[in-house]
C-alpha cells in the first residue's frame, strides 16, 4: 500500500551525506522537516542550510538517539551499516528508507512531478529507482503544468 505522509516539522535523522543522501535530505529540507545529518566529514554543500550538521559516527549515533526522531534515513555506502541502522529504528516503531535495501523500508521516497494544485509520485516500491526516474521524465513531458 503507498501512502503520502506530510513531513513538515517531522524529526528527520539522515545517517550519510553521499550524493543519494544530499538527494533525501534535500528533500526532506524542502517539505519542512527538522533535518539532523549524521556524517564523517563537514560537508560544505550544507553551510546556510536550514539543518544541523554531527560529525561522528551514524551507527552510533542513530543507537543512541533514535527515539528523538519521527523518520530516519541510513544513506551510508556500507549496505551493513544501513540494514542495521533501519533494522533499529523500524523496531522502535519509526519510518525508515534504507538506500541500499529496499527490503530494509518502510518508507520510500517516490520520484515526484509537482504542479502545485496536482502531485504525481512515481515509485516501483524501492526496487529500481532508476526505472522511477525515467517514468518521470516520460510524464513531466506528456503534462503541461498549464494543463493543470
Amino acid at each position: 500500500m503507498l501512502f503520502y505522509i506530510v513531513t513538515e516539522d517531522l524529526r528527520a535523522l539522515v545517517v550519510g551525506s553521499g550524493n543519494v543522501g544530499r538527494r533525501k535530505i534535500f528533500k526532506l529540507i524542502e517539505g519542512g522537516a527538522d533535518v539532523t545529518v549524521v556524517t564523517r566529514e563537514e560537508p560544505k554543500l550544507f553551510i546556510g542550510k536550514k539543518l544541523k550538521v554531527v560529525i561522528g559516527d551514524g551507527l552510533e549515533y542513530a543507537a543512541e538517539n533514535i527515539d528523538d526522531f519521527d523518520l530516519i534515513v541510513a544513506a551510508t555506502n556500507d549496505a551493513t551499516i544501513n540494514s542495521k541502522i533501519s533494522a533499529l529504528a523500524r523496531k522502535k516503531g519509526k519510518l525508515a528508507n534504507s538506500v541500499t535495501s529496499p527490503d530494509d523500508c518502510n518508507l520510500i521516497f517516490p520520484a515526484v512531478i509537482d504542479y502545485g494544485k496536482f502531485m504525481l509520485g512515481i515509485t516501483t516500491g524501492g526496487r529500481d529507482p532508476t526505472l522511477s526516474k525515467k517514468v518521470k521524465k516520460i510524464l513531466h513531458k506528456a503534462l503541461r503544468k498549464e494543463d493543470f
